[in-house]
């Protein structure tokens, strides 16, 4: 019998393209662990982050806004994402819950709980894929560089080491749990972001299942907006082989078979407090593992902006089942918050889809999401709705947009946003961002950031460091990635 206030254990991973499992129907990747779970409980098909990009992302599942609304705009703007925000971690505390942090959250220094009251595991260090790390011949590969796909293949990396930790770290919690007061355990996993490099057997498994990427078609850079055209650009993706291609998809498969093993072994260890568990998967955006030729995220296709999102609750949730139902990871917790009868979030975006999840409804469910995006590597301002069936892609730098129709095209390859009979519903979902989002807005609150960044950065030098240690993998045990695989040199960025 699912108690009234079930422990609640929420995976989120890093980079997983939705389309890659098992129970989303991908067919070469092998997922028994999150095809069990979906077995058992909801998948949700339809959710997107509120952010292509790891903190602004994280930051807006956390306290339920939207980026914009809080100022947390890039990587580096985690140290903005203020202690005085609430998040649901605070509002689980607030209602007798033991919440805890196992891993990956990428919160800035200045506060590394927000609204936890354990952090069990601190965020993987910044030496992980360094030079610090003798041998490892894997810097720069974490990041949106070429050479982090011209490098592509098998050995292992401090992403695959500190999951392993954080798997352990958060198994013994689970397993070991005593007392009167449910938990809440929050647990961060950093696979399958890149390095593109996983292990020798899973590498071979998947290169020989994984077909060569069909080249593009002709013109098909010259039809594309300009916007991705120079994020294409920018990255430098136009230059892979590919064969290049093939192996660095080869290799994100096989990150994704080891996350799933480890989410395999987190969901084991709840054992028999099974019928008292609710348990969360999901990721804080994609990865577009070589969609439309393209790798990592910060764009807008499904790849990039959609998530994975699979929740069971058992005797509470349909086991097996799938909802389309529009939703967004900032809504995430304030489900959470529902399904553990703890107070909601004030003055918050996000909302509660527990409903849906135990196979009811929601008739005023909006139905309807924003994605922002800005920032990195000079890209500007840029802001994505889906209503409905459609998904409109506004880019403040070149005033224009993209429009989809996802039930005739879930591959985005049709863009009607310059068709006459749809210029009525691009001004319709165009109105609806500039209600809430504006680019100049979004400019000047970046200006204000990097103008303060300078003071922050120079404060720190001789600043105490938190209580919180990050993981730095062992020197002779990881970051091993032995160059002589690769069938040329790799090239860096030029």
């Amino acid at each position: 019998m699912l108690a009234d206030r079930p422990n609640i254990v929420l995976i989120i991973s890093d980079q997983h393209n939705k389309h890659v499992m098992g129970c989303s129907g991908h067919p070469y990747v092998e997922t028994p662990n999150l095809d069990g779970l979906a077995a058992q409980g909801v998948r949700m098909t339809d959710v997107y982050c509120p952010y292509p990009l790891c903190a602004p992302s994280r930051a807006g599942f956390m306290s339920a806004q939207y980026p914009s609304d809080i100022d947390v705009y890039d990587n580096g703007g985690s140290a903005f994402f203020s202690s005085q925000t609430p998040t649901f971690a605070h509002a689980l505390g607030a209602a007798g819950y033991e919440a805890v942090l196992c891993g990956r959250m990428h919160f800035g220094p200045s506060d590394p709980f927000h609204g936890f009251e354990r952090r069990i595991h601190g965020d993987p260090s910044g030496r992980a894929v360094s030079p610090e790390i003798l041998g490892s011949g894997l810097n720069r590969t974490n990041g949106q560089t070429r050479y982090a796909v011209e490098v592509a293949g098998h050995g292992r990396n401090g992403f695959q080491a500190f999951d392993a930790s954080v798997t352990d770290t958060a198994c013994e919690f689970i397993s070991s749990h005593k007392g009167d007061r449910p938990y809440a355990l929050v647990v961060g996993l950093m696979l399958p972001h890149n390095p593109l490099i996983c292990s020798h057997e899973d590498f071979e498994y998947y290169y020989e299942k994984t077909p060569t990427p069909e080249p593009e078609p002709e013109n098909y850079l010259d039809r594309l907006h300009p916007a991705l055209r120079r994020w294409r650009e920018r990255r430098g993706v136009d230059a892979l082989s590919p064969e290049q291609n093939r192996r660095a998809v080869a290799a994100y498969l096989g990150l994704v078979a080891e996350l799933d093993r480890n989410v395999g072994r987190i969901v084991s260890s709840v054992g028999e407090a099974a019928d008292q568990t609710a348990i969360f998967y999901t990721s804080d955006h994609g990865d577009m593992c070589c969609e439309h030729g393209m790798w990592w995220k910060s764009s807008f296709y499904e790849g990039s902006a959609g998530i994975p999102l699979i929740a069971s609750c058992p005797g509470r949730f349909g086991a097996g089942t799938t909802s389309s139902s529009i939703a967004n990871l900032i809504d995430v917790g304030p489900t959470v918050l529902d399904l553990a009868s703890a107070p909601p979030l004030p003055d918050v975006s996000g909302n509660s889809f527990l409903r849906l999840l135990e196979g009811g409804e929601i008739p005023d469910w909006p139905n309807q999401v924003f994605c922002e995006y800005s920032g990195l590597l000079g890209d500007q301002p840029a802001c994505m709705i889906r209503a409905g069936n459609w998904k409109l892609n506004y880019y403040s730098e070149f005033d224009s947009c993209q429009l989809f129709d996802l039930s005739t095209d879930p591959e985005e390859r049709n863009d009607l946003a310059g068709r006459a009979e749809c210029s009525v519903i691009v001004n319709q979902l165009k109105a609806r961002i500039h209600e809430r989002w504006s680019a100049d807005d979004i400019l000047e609150a970046q200006a204000r950031q990097q103008r303060a960044a300078k003071v922050i950065r120079g404060s720190r030098r001789g600043a105490r460091p938190h209580d919180v240690e990050d993981f730095v993998p062992a020197e002779d045990s990881d970051n091993q990635f032995d160059f002589s695989q690769l069938p040329a040199k790799p090239v860096g960025l030029e």
